[in-house]
């Protein structure tokens, strides 16, 4: 039989949560069905990843809380102050790691005072962790597009959600020392996991020593899950077998056909 045409799959019925069976119906087949996918049926919380609670104000896939909202904050005005006053003056580029980060940045940009003379954001993306991953690769991507050259004379501070391995930020500190040009590169972080290190790396600020387990919330995902969640919390085992499952079933489905998105959002 002849080979059948790319097919184009909506990706809002691949996430259904109660689809098992989809046709894929490749285009200009008069709606004739071409192949069909089994996709597993997986059994999810209600409102899972909404922002759905329990009796304890929990997110029913959060096993525990490790850092509240009122602690963040808290740690958020504390690091602020400590680095308006040492940047008091100063030329500051203000430079968060994507995309974990994008909480804390957006709330400290905001508790840093007194103002630098000079206040400047910008955003680069790197990461060790590969798609799925509990653990880092060790091999640090920095993705293209961060403009280097506004980096040269400015004292710049590295916002970090967690360092664990220290790979990506010794990574990103060389190059904006070497091709950037920086008056200075300094690191803040909010949590540190010295447990993890693979290499010698000290944040110049940190808000919180962080225990050695898997955490999320406040930014920090994973699988792209739990960034919503206003505090930083551990999720249950239950929960990362069945994310790690539907990571792994629509891996294989990427993999058996070639897929373009119908949304042009996605």
């Amino acid at each position: 039989a002849p080979p059948f045409p790319t097919c184009r799959v909506s990706s809002m019925l691949l996430r259904h949560p109660s689809a098992s069976l989809i046709d894929l119906r490749a285009r200009g087949l008069g709606g004739r069905a071409a192949h069909r996918v089994i996709v597993p049926r997986v059994s999810t919380p209600a409102r899972a990843g909404a922002g759905a609670t329990g009796a304890d104000g929990l997110h029913p896939d959060i096993r525990t809380t490790l850092f509240s909202e009122e602690q963040l904050r808290d740690a958020v005005s504390r690091l602020g102050r400590e680095i308006g006053n040492d940047y008091s003056g100063k030329s500051m580029l203000l430079v968060g790691v994507l995309k974990g980060c994008y909480m804390f940045h957006a709330d400290l940009a905001r508790a840093i005072t007194p103002e630098p003379a000079v206040f400047e954001i910008d955003f680069l993306k790197a990461s060790s962790y590969l798609p799925g991953a509990l653990e880092t690769s060790g091999k640090v991507n920095i993705a293209e597009g961060f403009d280097m050259s506004n980096v040269a004379g400015k004292h710049v501070l590295v916002v970090e959600d967690i360092i664990d391995s220290g790979l990506t930020l010794t990574a990103i500190t060389e190059l904006l020392r070497t091709e950037g040009r920086a008056a200075s590169v300094k690191v803040v972080t909010l949590l540190d996991k010295r447990a993890r290190r693979k290499v010698v790396f000290d944040a110049d600020y940190v808000g919180f020593d962080c225990p050695d387990e898997f955490v999320v919330g406040y930014g920090i995902d994973y699988s792209e899950r739990f960034r919503f969640l206003p505090y930083i919390g551990t999720p249950t085992q239950v929960a990362i077998d069945r994310i790690a499952a539907e990571y792994k079933a629509m891996r294989e489905v990427d993999e058996t056909f070639a897929f373009q998105s119908d949304d042009p959002t996605d």
